[in-house]
């Protein structure tokens, strides 16, 4: 009996692991045959994705993007960045900055620290970026968006205030806000141009890694731009160039060690 027993148990088992095995076969075939119908090709292209993407979302599988969570101003939503960061191996993070001045700076007054009369406008710069930041990191936690780096987007397109000092107080908060997330404790560094960058904050020197917008169609143009001498202090990392018919922003990476300390 016992062995008539035994026997029956093996055969059972051998039926489940034919069921687990024919599950999994099935499961194996829907991903294949979603994977050709929603990612047409594979690239090894690096791209950066953001809210102009979300209407015509590439139709490629990238091996990295860099994925905007704010949507061009900071304090707005990329209503799309978790979809498009499903469409590359890995991903990294970047968020817009700005600073609009007086009076809108002033409802982070209090928080998180108290501003005085006293250099309040660098009070209230440095607590809009800080606010700034933790909305960008709130962004990212409810599109499930995590990352080990987050660059900050410094362009003359967002408002700045004709105070450097204001401007470079801005942006000390919103690096500060980021790097305030110990569990991640992410490097970061600063996407701009070195035009852009002067405008807004003068000669300041960050020892951060610098993301460098070229604005050619060129990949060529953007290989040689790894040799700009940095305005954050720091090598160039990353340049970036458009595709010829300007939909499309793609990266190089520049195959640089980012510096070991964080901000």
């Amino acid at each position: 009996m016992a062995v008539k027993h035994i026997i029956n148990r093996l055969n059972r088992t051998d039926r489940s692991s034919i069921i687990s095995l024919a599950v999994l076969m099935l499961t194996l075939a829907v991903t294949l045959v979603l994977l050709v119908f929603t990612r047409l090709h594979y690239s090894s292209a690096i791209v950066d994705l953001s809210w102009p993407n979300c209407s015509h979302l590439p139709r490629t599988y990238f091996s990295k993007a860099v994925v905007g969570v704010t949507g061009g101003l900071d304090f707005h939503v990329n209503k799309c960045s978790g979809n498009e960061a499903s469409l590359a191996e890995t991903y990294e993070i970047y968020a817009n900055t700005g600073n609009p001045g007086l009076p809108r700076i002033k409802r982070f007054e209090n928080s998180p620290f108290v501003c005085t009369s006293q250099d309040a406008l660098v009070c209230y710069s440095f607590n809009y970026g800080y606010n700034a930041g933790i909305y960008a990191l709130n962004q990212a936690n409810l599109a499930n968006l995590h990352s080990a780096f987050w660059w900050l987007d410094v362009e003359t397109d967002n408002s700045w205030t004709v105070f450097r000092y204001a401007n470079r107080a801005d942006i000390y908060g919103m690096l500060e806000a980021l790097a305030s997330v110990r569990f991640l404790h992410p490097k970061l560094g600063i996407y701009t141009t070195t035009n852009q960058w002067r405008a807004i904050v003068g000669n300041w020197s960050l020892g951060l890694p610098l993301w460098l917008g070229t604005g050619s169609t060129s990949i060529v143009a953007a290989r040689q731009a790894c040799s700009v001498q940095s305005v954050t202090g720091s090598p160039v990392s990353m340049t970036q160039y458009i595709s010829s018919d300007g939909m499309q922003d793609y990266d190089y990476n520049c195959h640089v060690l980012a510096p070991d300390s964080y901000f």
